[in-house]
């Protein structure tokens, strides 16, 4: 071995020395760093021609589990979610109060029979009334709050996707400013551990937000895909946008998260016709779409079902009552009937004109059997049969019934035993007539029409259409132009054969609610109206607020509900007496004081209704107090099972995150094991050094 080779020797010992110690020092350093992974030195002995040259760094690298890391960004996601889905679930429970208490909607919703019990052992009382009427009015309240706050937490949701996509696409970014530094470093085999921490670290942050899955392409080179395989960083960097909405009602479409690419010398963003929404399945940006879209979709949907029951029961009970005495006239809402639409009831219904003191004037029993097909029959059987003293009319879809003297009133009642009745409405329940309380839908559409039947609609308007899928992702759009004389099979038709009938099936059921059933393969398609400008004749009611198209109609059934006008100006309206159907003209028709009516209003609270599958409660039949706290146990569920889902990801995380530390994690005792091994190596290698120069001089001492 010659001086030379001794001398190399020693140097690449010192040199490896110093990098191993180096790389100590680093470790040590972060040893309290979350998430840092210890670096080692790899040595290989250098060899020349034949002979040893000493010892080569091949690379420092950082010690990991590929697959626990992969494990752990997959748990990250799914805690991450959860977490946030729990934030909001929580937010919703302070909201709701505890059910045991007079100020939560159970609470309220007792409140009202309470009331009613007192009022219908006193129905002449102002002053129950006006407690009757005060408690329907807060239990309203506190279902428009409840339902106003979940459209409130979608806006929330909706703009928190925003701030985290701008965090996605600020780290994704990240990641593509240190992959060529981290190839530049390995590929002259430098140190890129620190360069390959930094892009761990953000690829640790991106895991809470969205799933993702990292593939090594060479030289420490990543791409990042999410699971489904959406590429958010590849050959090109992709930048994802989203437009929130101002603001959100039950009404609102959310546009979908589209995906653009980066060109990487301009920075231009071009569109790719992408979405996100759909390729991703956890991270918060998950969580808060499921939440958007699905979670407080589904509660809004229960509380409409709640608004619109407690409406149809109390307004059905309230339709066959009268008020004592009865008002001059009665005005409905504006169903879109026209009088030209088969009627289509059975049963009887008695219309009746009494005097001030409940006396019998006059009255005509309309048996809708015998009677003829069309609305425009019963009007004039009705006007027929009271001979002047009282009329009926049918504009604009509004049905009106007035005594013909001022001083006289009128009333409608059902027949006992053979009860009028159109889709489970009677006459004057079908019309509104008496109606108790009102909100901003109606809730239930059972309109009692034949898919045979005319439409009716003007010819030449239009509805426009849209399906939307999973996360707000346009799946078809179409415009159905109305063509005039044809009937409702040839609207559904018609859908069925656009391009909307490849997502959906449209029909009519027997009771003639409209139906919109999502076809295999497509279980988030949800039927959305864009715009309707069309209308049943003069009534100005477009087809799809008739038949209650879109989900809205029924979400909207919580808002704004309350005591109608009327009762609420005056309280003697309060319908809480019976007309007599075996009264003689001059006879007593109405009592004052009568409690059958309140008595009736009163047994509502044990009824047993049954309400359609809404959000995620299946088809209720049950009473309405039961129901409401159904709706409030499944909130609750929905909070508890998100908490739990968190609770349990979060021990998974902690779990894997463990054994990751345990391969991982700097271990101090060892590292300064390491140094004094290192530093005995750097000594021996500079006193080989030494050595050899000591040699060196001494040859040099004998030659001169």
């Amino acid at each position: 071995m010659t001086i030379s080779t001794i001398i190399n020797n020693s140097l690449t010992g010192i040199f490896t020395s110093q990098a191993a110690l180096r790389t100590i020092t680093d470790n040590v350093s972060n040893v309290n760093t979350e998430g840092y992974a210890r670096k080692v030195v790899r040595l290989d002995p250098k060899i020349t021609g034949a002979q040893g040259a000493g010892v080569d760094i091949t690379s420092i690298e950082r010690v990991v589990d590929n697959f626990l890391v992969k494990s752990s960004y997959e748990t990250s996601a799914e805690a991450s979610r959860y977490e946030l889905e729990n934030t909001f679930h929580a937010r919703m429970q302070a909201l709701l109060g505890r059910p045991d208490v007079n100020s939560s909607l159970s609470g309220k919703m007792n409140n009202i029979f309470t009331t009613m019990s007192e009022l219908a052992l006193n129905p002449l009382s102002t002053i129950l009334k006006e407690s009757t009427v005060t408690s329907i009015n807060s239990f309203g309240t506190e279902l428009g709050m409840i339902a106003e706050n979940i459209q409130s937490m979608r806006l929330d949701a909706s703009t928190q996707i925003s701030e985290t996509i701008e965090k996605i696409n600020g780290l994704v970014r990240r990641v593509e400013y240190l992959n060529p530094l981290i190839v530049k470093e390995t590929v002259t085999t430098g140190d890129a551990g620190a360069l390959i921490e930094q892009r761990s670290q953000a690829l640790s942050e991106l895991s809470k937000l969205i799933d993702i899955n990292i593939v090594e392409v060479g030289n420490n080179k990543i791409e990042i895909n999410t699971k489904s395989g959406l590429s958010l960083l590849g050959n090109v960097r992709r930048e994802l946008q989203y437009n929130t909405p101002g603001l959100v009602s039950s009404a609102t479409p959310f546009p979908p998260i589209t995906v653009h690419d980066v060109d990487p010398t301009s920075g231009n963003v071009t569109p790719t016709g992408l979405t996100l929404d759909g390729n991703i399945s956890s991270g918060e940006i998950y969580g808060l779409m499921h939440l958007r879209d699905v979670e407080l979709v589904a509660m809004s949907e229960e509380l409409g079902a709640l608004g619109a029951a407690v409406m149809h029961e109390f307004n059905k009970v309230h339709n066959e009552n009268t008020a004592a005495p009865p008002p001059n006239s009665l005005t409905g809402i504006n169903t879109g009937m026209l009088a030209t639409d088969p009627h289509r009831f059975t049963g009887e219904s008695t219309f009746a004109i009494t005097d001030a003191n409940g006396n019998l004037v006059d009255s005509v029993t309309i048996d809708f059997g015998v009677t003829g097909p069309n609305f425009s029959d019963v009007i004039s059987a009705v006007n027929a049969g009271l001979a002047g003293n009282g009329s009926m009319a049918l504009t604009n879809g509004v049905l009106t019934f007035s005594a013909t003297n001022g001083s006289n009133g009128v009333s409608i009642s059902q027949v006992a035993g053979n009860e009028s009745d159109r889709a489970g409405k009677g006459f004057s329940h079908f019309f509104g007539m008496n109606d108790l309380v009102q909100a901003r839908e109606m809730g239930m559409y059972k309109t009692g029409i034949d898919a045979t039947d005319a439409h009716g609609l003007v010819g030449g308007s239009t509805i426009n259409l849209e399906i939307k899928g999973e996360g707000g992702i346009d799946l078809a759009s179409y415009t159905y132009t109305v063509t005039a004389g044809q009937t409702y099979n040839d609207i559904l038709t018609d859908l069925n054969a656009s391009s909307l009938g490849a997502y959906m099936n449209f029909a009519i059921n027997a009771d003639g609610e409209f139906t919109s059933t999502p076809n295999a393969g497509y279980p988030e398609a949800k039927l959305h109206v864009k715009s309707d400008s069309t209308s049943r004749g003069t009534t100005a009611v477009p087809i799809s607020d008739f038949l209650g198209m879109d989900s809205r109609y029924k979400i909207d059934a919580a808002f704004d509900f309350s005591v109608v006008d009327r009762i609420n100006d005056d309280v003697n309206l309060l319908s809480l007496a019976r007309f007599d159907d075996t009264a003689l003209v001059g006879g007593t028709a109405i009592s004052f004081g009568d409690q059958r009516g309140g008595i009736a209003l009163q047994d509502i609270e044990n009824a047993t209704v049954n309400i359609a599958a809404a959000g995620g409660l299946n088809q209720f039949n049950s009473s309405l107090g039961q129901y409401a706290a159904a709706v409030l146990a499944d909130f609750g569920f929905r909070a508890q099972l998100a908490e739990s889902f968190g609770e349990d990801s979060n021990v998974l995380l902690g779990e894997i995150n463990q054994r990751i530390e345990s391969i991982s994690g700097v271990n101090v005792d060892e590292e300064l094991s390491n140094m004094i091994v290192f530093q005995n190596a750097y000594s021996s290698s500079a006193r080989m050094l030494n050595v050899a120069k000591e040699m060196y001089d001494e040859l040099i001492g004998l030659i001169q």
